[in-house]
């Protein structure tokens, strides 16, 4: 039996964006090693070896620091650094090429009521349940799916579900603005992050009471503008990174309007930028009433919290919005950095947003001239040219203060870009940060990874080591910090595991190094010495083969061995989304949603993800039995649509002993360790979710 697929476009370009980010283009050479201490062999033939730099001698990026930020003393000071600033980047067309919304509808509200105690007989989240996969102990991620043991709560673009866990039946559906969800879940509250879909970007919150989850109450709506980076949630108090852009904000003109052309529309746009206020340049909130209405529309942040680095990092305003979660629930702006946000990492204690210079051309910017002082013999005529390379990536840290506050602690640099959140963790004070150096553009024939130690130092994250030269001509699919030792995958054609020993974060050390076909996307540790990959497996040539388990022994750190694989097949979100992976500790179950048919495992190896029928989903069942990977079998979702609509399922869950598997449209409730169905639920109609088409034969 053959399938073929037919996606949506929407999810066809997340999908290439994905392809795009786990690219193994070669690219260009990364500048001048940094000095020498301690060389490290390297099991590459013909590559040389990863160095460590000295304690203090942290070599500076071509562009050099300009990434501490500078505070505005008051609203005049910071009105005229953003009208200089846009006045350089505006065009014909205003800036960025902003789309254009069409205003919606908003959602109603309900008065605000008083928090009620948790029953003292509830279910206890880590051993009765399961919650959300996070990053770091005691920092929850926002994520569509949570639960207390008893009910589930489920955000779908449709809206939010809660279901009865005793007899899987929907009990309430509250209504949601239109938009994607995320959802945190704190005792007797649960906030609704909504990115909206109408209207200019708007990050709603929905703050309920689920004291009693048959009968939520909405407590209070607050739109904040812009739109949500980054959502955690640390002691009673949701943080929010929102990025808001201005080029919305002023009425630009176009040179498609009558009467205007592409010199009179730039000369416009001008004075409209030269003619703005204060109150054009600060990101708003509102309320939303019980009736519908709006409240007073007002600025989120005071002008002296607001900052810039010394490097340009963007015209918009990437800020903290903190919100009581077990208070009434207002919004309150604590720091904003002009610049974009990119990438958002939090401890239980700071906050670090990371963000790279957009004035970057793809593929680098335009050369620029070298600056030679004036008494030059060669003077500045025949200066010559530099190509200043791929932008360094910026560290902003913020530290979490008690109740809603968040103040700017430091800034640092790092040469190269993130993969994502795990290439940031906070240790004993310190920040480790991971990096692939290229040419941006993946245009060169070279790159190489870093892992960088920086400490804070008045207002500075001071590099205090680092160790380069990893994985060259390969790029990072996966990081993870677990206390003082890190792990960094990189691959092209083979996936090495490089093991780093970073208890003297002053000298760090490259312990041990492995090489394996394929790479694991997503690093997950599972007992003491023992790390679970989640990845692809490969052949020689670095052709992928589907989704493949690998189990690792790094209790000896200079000599990492994988000891078990299992071959699963597809794709699987954990990949580039490790909300979606599940490992019950307890008895070692290990859960992942998978789509087969989109990567066949090799000749001769049975995937588990061809188990998987029909057209409503599945996720591959496995077991950590001691140091060995097993199978234990695939949950499949009946298709609800007759004509084939497949939905992935997207999460999943355990409760008592059972395995819960949540889908777009549907959830079921099976034994944990036979995998027997007792009951399911569905909902809404398949087809409003984004559907994968198939057709057997």
């Amino acid at each position: 039996m053959t399938r073929e697929r037919l996606i949506p476009l929407a999810l066809a370009g997340a999908l290439l964006a994905v392809a795009a980010c786990s690219s193994d283009d070669p690219t260009d050479p990364p500048g001048a090693a940094p000095e020498t201490t301690t060389a490290v062999p390297s099991t590459v033939p013909g590559s040389d070896p990863p160095t460590t730099t000295a304690p203090g001698t942290t070599t500076p990026s071509p562009q050099g620091f300009a990434g501490r930020l500078e505070f505005f003393g008051d609203c005049p000071e910071l009105l005229d650094y953003m009208k200089t600033e846009a006045t350089e980047r505006v065009t014909p067309w205003g800036l960025d090429g902003g789309r254009i919304y069409a205003e919606g509808d908003l959602a109603t509200t309900d008065d605000a009521g008083a928090v009620e105690e948790a029953a003292p007989t509830a279910p206890v989240a880590g051993e009765d349940y399961s919650g959300t996969n996070t990053q770091e102990e005691g920092v929850d991620e926002g994520d569509i799916v949570e639960t207390d043991g008893r009910y589930v709560y489920v955000a779908n673009t449709d809206g939010l579900r809660v279901v009865a866990v005793a007899d899987a039946q929907v009990v309430a559906e509250p209504d949601l603005p239109e938009g994607s969800h995320q959802l945190l879940l704190d005792g007797p509250r649960l906030v609704v992050i909504t990115s909206s879909w109408s209207g200019s970007p708007d990050t709603i919150v929905s703050l309920y009471d689920v004291a009693d989850p048959t009968a939520p109450s909405l407590l209070r709506r607050s739109h904040l503008e812009g739109h949500v980076v980054a959502t955690r949630g640390i002691d009673g108090v949701a943080r929010l990174v929102i990025s808001t852009s201005f080029d919305q904000r002023l009425p630009f003109v176009q040179p498609n309007r009558f009467g205007l052309d592409e010199e009179s529309a730039l000369e416009r746009n001008k004075a409209i930028i030269a003619d703005s206020t204060i109150e054009d340049w600060l990101p708003r909130w509102f309320d939303e009433a019980g009736d519908g209405s709006f409240g007073p529309m007002q600025p989120v942040l005071p002008c002296e919290v607001v900052a810039a680095p010394g490097q340009f990092s963007g015209l918009g305003l990437t800020w903290i919005a903190s919100i009581d979660v077990l208070g009434d629930g207002t919004p309150v702006g604590s720091a904003g950095v002009v610049s974009t946000g990119d990438t958002v990492y939090a401890s239980t204690d700071n906050l670090y947003i990371a963000t790279q210079n957009w004035d970057w051309w793809w593929g680098g910017p335009v050369p620029l001239p070298v600056d030679i002082d004036a008494t030059s013999p060669t003077g500045t005529d025949d200066a010559p040219i530099v190509e200043p390379g791929p932008p360094p990536t910026l560290i902003h840290q913020f530290a979490l203060d008690a109740g809603t506050g968040a103040t700017y602690v430091a800034s640092g640099e790092v040469e190269g870009r993130l993969l994502n959140q795990f290439a940031m963790s906070e240790y004993d004070g310190d920040l480790r940060v991971a990096t692939t150096t290229d040419d941006w553009g993946g245009f060169g024939d070279q790159s190489e990874s870093t892992v960088y130690v920086l400490r804070p130092n008045g207002t500075d994250l001071e590099e205090i080591s680092s160790v380069t030269g990893l994985g060259r001509d390969e790029q990072i699919h996966s990081v993870r910090f677990i206390g003082d030792v890190g792990y960094v995958v990189t691959f092209r054609r083979i996936d090495p595991l490089y093991v780093l020993d970073l208890s003297d974060p002053a000298n760090p050390v490259l312990d041990g190094e492995l090489k394996i076909p394929g790479y694991s996307a997503y690093l997950h540790p599972v007992g003491d010495g023992l790390l679970l990959g989640v990845g692809q497996d490969a052949t020689e040539e670095g052709r992928t083969t589907g989704t493949q388990l690998s189990l690792f022994d790094v209790s000896d750190p200079t000599n990492p061995e994988r000891i078990s694989t299992l071959a699963v097949g597809g794709h699987s979100e954990v990949e580039w989304d490790h909300r979606a992976f599940l490992f019950w500790e307890p008895d070692g179950t290990i859960v992942l949603p998978v789509s087969p048919g989109w990567g066949d495992c090799p000749p001769g190896v049975d995937c588990l993800a061809k188990e998987i029928t029909g057209a409503g989903g599945g996720v591959v069942v496995a077991e950590l039995d001691g140091r060995e990977l097993v199978a234990r079998g695939t949950i499949s979702h009946g298709p609800t649509d007759p004509r084939g609509c497949w939905n992935p399922l997207q999460r999943s869950i355990v409760i008592g002993d059972e395995l819960v598997t949540i889908g777009l449209d549907q959830m079921k409730f099976s034994d944990r360790l036979s995998l027997e169905p007792r009951d399911s639920v569905t909902w809404g109609d398949p087809e409003q979710y984004g559907c994968y088409w198939y057709w057997e034969g």
